[in-house]
C-alpha cells in the first residue's frame, strides 16, 4: 500500500510539473461571491464605476487580476466549443431511439458564423486568423439556438457532443458567466486556434475592453501531448531574443527555455510572409493600437495574461515587446510605452542572464510583471525533483523567475516579494495538481483576508518591492 502511494504521489507530480491539467477538470466553491468558478470561466464582481478618464491608468489590483483571470479562463473554454462545432457541423450521427434501433441524422448548428468567422464574405486581414469581430453577446447568443448539441457536465465542466440532441430549456453555467462578462464591452478581434488539436498547439485570443480601456493578449495553457512536449523542454535557447545588440547587460549569455521560445519563434503555418507566430501577433496588436478608432488617442493600456503553459508564454511575448519598444523598433510603435504582464502558475522561462535583461526594461518603465503563484503549485517552479526530473529535458536549477511574486495562501494574506523563485521539493504536495488548477486560483484571489494587498497599484508594489525609487 506504501508503495503504490509513492507511486501515486510520483505521477501526479510529474503531471503537474509538464502542466498537463484540465482548467476546469474540478469546480470549487469559492470563499467569496466575487467570482463563480463554472466551465473554466469566471464572473466578474460586483465593482464600482470608472470614469472614462481614469479608467487607463487604473491598475488596481482588485479589478486586474480578476479581469486577467477571467479572460485566461476564456480561452480554454471558448476554444472547447469551438472546437465541437468545427468537428462536428455537416457530420452523419446515429442517435439511439429504441432497444435495437438507431436513427440517422446530420449534425447542423444554427447560425456557427456568431463563433466561427472563417467563412465570412469579408477579406481576410494578414495579421489575424478571425475574419471579423466576435462578442460575449453573439457566443451567449449562439449557446441559446443550439444547446442540443452540447453537454454539460453537473455543476460545470467541459462540454462536450451531445449525441442525443436532446433539447434543453435550462440555460447553461456557462451561459451565466457570459451574461456576466456582458456588463463590460467587450471585443475579441482576433482568436488563433487554426492548427491547434485535442494535444495542444499554440492558441491566444486578443481581446479589446472598451469598457476598461484595455487590449489584452492572453495565451492558452496545456491540453494535451504535444504541449506536455513544449512543457517539458527546458533545454536553453540564447538565439532567438538576443542576437548581439539586442543584449542589454554586456558579458551576459541570456537564454529562455526552448520549448516555450519555440511556440512563439517558429513560423506560423499559413502565414503568407513566413512570420514568426510572435511577430503575428504582435502585428495585430499593433494595428489595433494604431487603427481602431476606438482605440487611438484614447490611453489603452496592453495586457498580456496566460494560466499555466499560457502564463509563460505571456511572459515571454511580453519582454518581447518592451525589448522592441525599449529600441524603437517600427513594428511596436503603436504600443503604449509600458507592457504589463499578470501571469497565473506561471512557469520559469529563463536564467539568470535572462533575468538581468530583464530588469533593465523594468527599470526603463516599459515592462512589468505580476505574476500569481498558488502555495502548493509545483509547476512555477525550478529544481524540478526526482523522479519528475527525468521526464526532462535541460537543467531546471539555472532557471529564476520574473517580476513580483503574489504568493497565494490557502487561508491566510498572500505573501508579497520581488522574484521569489520557489524550489519544486519546497512546493511538493499531494495535492500539487488541484493547487495548479484553474478553480483553486479563483479561490485564493477572492480571499477577504487578501483585499489590503489588491488596493495597491501596479507601481506602487514595484516601488515598494525597490525595483524603482518613490
Amino acid at each position: 500500500m506504501k508503495f503504490a502511494s509513492v507511486l501515486l504521489v510520483n505521477a501526479a507530480l510529474a503531471a503537474s510539473v509538464s502542466g498537463f491539467v484540465s482548467p476546469s477538470s474540478s469546480s470549487v466553491v469559492t470563499r467569496n461571491a466575487g467570482i463563480a468558478p463554472k466551465n473554466g470561466f469566471y464572473s466578474a464582481p460586483n465593482r464600482q464605476a470608472i470614469s472614462p478618464l481614469n479608467a487607463a491608468r487604473e491598475e488596481n489590483l482588485d479589478v486586474f487580476i480578476r479581469d486577467m483571470l477571467k479572460i485566461s479562463s476564456f480561452v480554454y473554454a471558448f476554444r472547447n466549443i469551438r472546437n465541437i462545432v468545427k468537428t462536428n457541423d455537416g457530420k452523419p450521427k446515429k442517435k439511439k431511439t429504441g432497444l435495437f434501433r438507431r436513427e440517422e441524422y446530420t449534425v447542423k448548428f444554427d447560425t456557427p458564423a456568431l463563433v466561427l468567422t472563417q467563412k465570412g464574405a469579408q477579406e481576410e486581414d494578414d495579421n489575424k486568423f478571425f475574419k471579423y469581430t466576435v462578442t460575449p453577446d453573439a457566443i451567449k447568443l449562439f449557446i441559446e439556438k443550439n444547446r442540443k448539441w452540447f453537454k454539460e457536465p453537473e455543476g460545470g465542466g467541459d462540454w462536450t457532443f451531445d449525441k442525443s440532441v436532446s433539447e434543453k430549456t435550462t440555460p447553461f453555467i456557462f451561459e451565466s458567466e457570459v451574461k456576466g462578462v456582458m456588463q463590460d464591452n467587450l471585443k475579441i478581434v482576433d482568436y488563433d486556434d487554426e492548427f491547434s488539436t485535442d494535444e495542444g498547439g499554440l492558441v491566444y485570443a486578443v481581446v479589446v475592453n472598451l469598457t476598461r480601456k484595455w487590449i489584452s493578449v492572453v495565451f492558452r495553457g496545456t491540453v494535451g501531448s504535444s504541449d506536455i512536449a513544449t512543457d517539458r523542454n527546458f533545454n536553453f535557447d540564447y538565439d532567438s531574443f538576443f542576437k548581439g545588440e539586442d543584449i542589454l547587460v554586456p558579458g551576459g549569455k541570456p537564454a529562455t527555455h526552448e520549448g516555450f521560445t519555440k511556440y512563439l519563434m517558429d513560423p506560423k503555418m499559413g502565414d503568407q510572409d513566413g512570420r514568426r507566430c510572435l511577430d503575428r501577433i504582435l502585428a495585430c496588436v499593433n494595428d489595433e493600437f494604431g487603427n481602431n478608432v476606438d482605440v487611438v488617442g484614447k490611453d489603452f493600456n496592453l495586457y498580456v495574461s496566460g494560466h499555466s503553459l499560457g502564463g509563460g508564454l505571456a511572459n515571454l511575448f511580453s519582454f518581447r515587446a518592451a525589448q522592441l519598444k525599449a529600441k524603437g523598433d517600427e513594428s511596436v510603435k503603436n504600443l503604449p510605452e509600458k507592457i504589463t504582464a499578470l501571469t497565473f502558475a506561471a512557469p520559469v522561462v529563463g536564467n539568470v542572464d535572462f533575468n538581468k535583461e530583464y530588469q533593465v526594461l523594468e527599470k526603463k518603465g516599459v515592462l512589468r510583471h505580476i505574476r500569481v503563484a498558488n502555495k502548493g503549485d509545483v509547476v512555477p517552479t525550478n529544481n524540478i525533483i526526482f523522479p519528475a526530473s527525468l521526464a526532462l529535458k535541460g537543467d531546471t536549477t539555472k532557471y529564476i523567475q520574473n517580476g513580483v511574486s503574489l504568493f497565494l495562501l490557502p487561508e491566510e494574506e498572500l505573501e508579497q516579494e520581488y522574484g521569489g523563485t520557489k524550489s519544486c521539493a519546497s512546493q511538493f504536495t499531494t495535492k500539487a495538481l488541484t493547487n495548479h488548477l484553474v478553480p483553486e486560483y479563483a479561490t485564493r484571489v477572492t480571499l477577504p483576508v487578501n483585499k489590503e494587498k489588491y488596493q495597491q497599484t501596479v507601481e506602487e508594489i514595484y516601488v515598494k518591492e525597490g525595483v524603482l525609487r518613490p
